[in-house]
């Protein structure tokens, strides 16, 4: 029995060694009418950024997650509303500037839009 534990504990040490992030993230804060929003970017791998945002009055949640894996030609990413459950949602943000630094910068700007309205926000580092 000792030998069986061994052996499967053997084989998956090496799969927690493999789990280690390619990338470095830096969180930024912003705000906008009636949301708090954080920014992480994963800065060297574009596909896993997020915004979270949280509403002020009901304090939910929500995450948005980048449309694509890179910016477009304008150098403009979009980031729509994920769910777990599948439902679907028509707010979302885009975020300026994602490909076209050398250092990280110290803040990004962008807009949330939500029911047909544009909102500017600035990301700033924290």
């Amino acid at each position: 029995m000792k030998r069986v534990i061994l052996f499967a504990a053997i084989l998956l040490l090496p799969v927690s060694a493999l789990a280690q992030k390619a990338y470095e993230a830096i969180y930024y804060t912003g705000a906008t009418q009636n949301i708090t929003a954080t920014f992480k970017l994963a800065d060297g791998y574009i596909p896993a950024c997020e915004i979270t945002t949280k509403d002020n009055a009901t304090r939910k949640t929500s995450r948005f997650m980048p449309e694509s894996g890179a910016p477009d030609e304008s150098d403009k990413l979009k980031f729509f509303h994920y769910s777990d459950s599948g439902k679907k949602f028509t707010d979302y943000f885009i975020i300026n500037g994602l490909d076209s630094y050398e250092e990280t910068p110290s803040q990004f700007t962008g807009a949330y839009y939500f029911n047909g309205k544009s909102y500017p926000i600035t990301f700033i580092a924290k």
